[in-house]
């Protein structure tokens, strides 16, 4: 039984197992421009003959990037990513028409403008290549400075990378990782040896060994612009020590500052490949002067936008337990 267990992780090479989203454009809208394959952190999308089209057996994230980032609207997603069983079962839950509503609570007429931005913000992967000054940047980060953390200890420090060139050099230096690490991943498709050491990897690593973080690895790899045409990046570095859980602090900083970053007209997109870079390639931290007790724990790419992606796009419907009077009662879609 626990052989079949690990036998059935290694999804690119069970495609019975697992279902796509679908990915429809419409031709008369489309006009090639690729705006939706530059969005695609999965490279799920070509043009063919000035057309967009979906990639065949790609796992799409359902992220519908590709939809916000079509100035058309010639692009449509239907479906989601799916998993039935396994190590890489999927358990979100999903709306029928797909599109978020005013949220249904007792006494809210409309949205306010701090509801609007979560709804509709996005992250951004079509950049400007205009600089953003470091007044600008030192006030994203202020935002993130003023985020809650357990016992206001504060476990963050921030490596802001505002150079273009510096960042070109940071590029060249994750390739390799991503190069080797994903082509090896890919091989089990053919290769059996390869395809059962994977199997074992993906039950002990999930989170590492799901086949979309392995699509999107590929993905960025050269000639592609990993940074996404951004003038700066910023690494969020988290302090080991930090109380309770580290993790969480970064998070809720990194929130605040891609929500400060949008009010000043700003985009963002959250790039946490590069974060695991810096944490896998010690010569890279070396290179950026990351010292105990800081480790690299995610990274935001900073810019103005090419293409306005701010949207209402597909998400999953929550579940909700309400504790009342000693009984749970559960609310699901």
């Amino acid at each position: 039984m626990a052989f079949e267990k690990l036998k059935n992780t290694y999804l690119p090479a069970r495609p019975e197992a697992w279902s796509n989203s679908s990915i429809v454009v419409d031709e008369e809208k489309c006009t090639g421009c690729g705006n939706c394959v530059q969005a695609c952190p999965c490279a799920c999308l070509e043009v063919v003959g000035k057309k967009a089209r979906m990639v065949e057996g790609v796992a799409c994230m359902s992220c519908s990037a590709c939809v916000a980032h079509c100035e058309k609207g010639a692009v449509t997603m239907r479906g989601f990513y799916r998993v039935d069983e396994g190590v890489f079962k999927t358990t979100l839950l999903h709306p029928d028409d797909g599109y978020p509503k005013v949220p249904e609570v007792e006494g809210i007429e409309g949205l306010t403008p701090v509801e609007e931005v979560i709804y509709k913000r996005r992250s951004n992967r079509i950049f400007s290549s205009r600089p953003v000054p470091d007044e600008l940047v030192r006030r994203v980060i202020e935002a993130g400075r003023f985020a809650p953390s357990h016992g206001n200890n504060q476990p963050w420090s921030f490596l802001v990378v505002n150079d273009r060139e510096e960042m070109d050099r940071i590029a060249e230096m994750m390739d390799p990782l991503y190069r080797h690490l994903t082509r090896f991943y890919f091989s089990g498709k053919s290769n059996p040896v390869t395809r059962s050491l994977l199997s074992v990897a993906s039950a002990l690593l999930p989170p590492l060994m799901d086949q979309r973080a392995m699509t999107g690895g590929r993905a960025i790899l050269k000639p592609k612009d990993v940074f996404l045409g951004a003038p700066c990046l910023i690494y969020l570095l988290g302090d080991k020590r930090g109380i309770n859980n580290m993790y969480v602090d970064i998070g809720i900083c990194g929130q605040n500052m891609v929500l400060a970053a949008h009010s000043l007209g700003l985009v963002t997109c959250w790039l946490s490949f590069a974060g695991v870079g810096a944490k896998m390639l010690p010569w890279l931290r070396r290179y950026l002067g990351i010292k105990k007790p800081y480790v690299p724990v995610t990274a935001i790419v900073l810019g103005y936008p090419r293409v306005n992606a701010d949207s209402m796009v597909k998400r999953e419907l929550p579940r909700i337990i309400w504790r009342k009077n000693g009984q749970n009662f559960t609310e699901l879609p």
